[in-house]
């Protein structure tokens, strides 16, 4: 009866941390929406007060051929609704995107759905491997540099951890592409569209662009790992395994780095969520890669309203479902973590 009651009694809890995960989840969901939502209006705000229109640039050489350019801009404007009032413009355009319809592109000449089919999967395969690249190397060099305390190895990875924080990307990149392209010749000048996505030569290619948008996360990743696992070790649990005989991997990988992780996912998530905004766009410039980044460049200085307004709500919508997986990641991880 009493191994019954308590079958019962976790089965409850149980019941209950589900129940409430789905409700937290979902409210986390809303304010998710909402957020995008005002994201999009400032944006689509903010890029409609500028001096100039897209027509504009849309229509550079129309001069060269003779024509009547304010009359051409006039019916572009009137053709893509952008004469009509700004409040106009904004309630036709979110009906237009929750139909599905994100626009049409003037610099591209083409759907902005379909450009950005073509162009996001750049961009995902940069983040995915700078970030496992940062955190497989990151954080193996800051366990060995905890585990190996005041040792030259700790000395040498601690201040190549610094000089890695200190670096701007952008400036690495530039540098990598003088010492490794140029000098050296061992990669591409420039990023080659035509190989297989995820084949080794556009792996080979992505080298230097890994290495620019992984370094600064790499060290931060090997600082925080090291703390954290120094912190851990010093803990009574710790003492207690290796009293019990356990070896020492066993103390530090079961014991010390799983305490140690919750932290870290905090840190990788932030960096996720912060690459996605501005480190991968400029290493996408840099490196000529044409992700969303690069084409959202180019659409600010061609005012292509409608490719910056969608790159920058898929932007910030994504770094709202890091937040959310981060936020879940940490119930699952510790049972003790609970948002109100």
């Amino acid at each position: 009866m009493l191994k019954m009651s308590e079958g019962h009694f976790q089965q409850s809890l149980i019941a209950m941390r589900q129940s409430w995960l789905r409700d937290y989840i979902l409210r986390r969901l809303l304010y998710a929406v909402l957020i995008a939502w005002g994201v999009l209006t400032v944006t689509f705000i903010l890029v409609r007060v500028g001096p100039t229109s897209p027509a504009d640039k849309y229509l550079a050489n129309v001069a060269a051929r003779g024509q009547d350019v304010a009359q051409v801009t006039a019916a572009i404007e009137a053709r893509y609704g952008l004469d009509r009032p700004i409040y106009e413009q904004y309630f036709s355009y979110v009906g237009s995107l929750l139909r599905g319809d994100w626009g049409w592109s003037l610099s591209t000449s083409m759907p902005v759905m379909k450009l950005l089919k073509t162009h996001w999967i750049y961009s995902f395969q940069l983040i995915l491997l700078s970030s496992v690249f940062a955190a497989l190397l990151g954080i193996l060099i800051g366990i060995y540099s905890a585990v190996k305390q005041y040792s030259k190895t700790d000395y040498i990875a601690t201040f190549l951890s610094f000089i890695g924080i200190s670096i701007p990307n952008f400036w690495l990149g530039v540098m990598l592409i003088l010492l490794f392209s140029v000098q050296f010749g061992l990669f591409k000048t420039y990023y080659d569209t035509g190989l297989p996505l995820f084949s080794l030569a556009n792996l080979k290619q992505l080298v230097l662009p890994v290495i620019t948008l992984g370094t600064g996360m790499l060290a931060g990743y090997v600082r925080y790992t090291r703390s954290a696992v120094l912190d851990n070790l010093r803990k009574e649990f710790v003492r207690t395994a290796r009293a019990k005989g356990l070896p020492e991997r066993t103390v530090i990988g079961k014991h010390v780095f799983r305490n140690a992780i919750l932290p870290l996912i905090t840190i990788i998530m932030f960096d996720l969520g912060s690459i996605v905004f501005g480190g991968a766009y400029l290493t996408e410039i840099i490196f000529g890669i044409p992700g969303l980044g690069r084409i959202s460049f180019n659409a600010v200085f061609a005012d292509d309203y409608a490719i910056v307004v969608a790159v920058t709500l898929i932007s910030a919508f994504l770094v709202l479902i890091i937040n959310l997986v981060t936020d879940i990641t940490y119930t699952y991880l510790d049972p003790r973590v609970r948002y109100d």
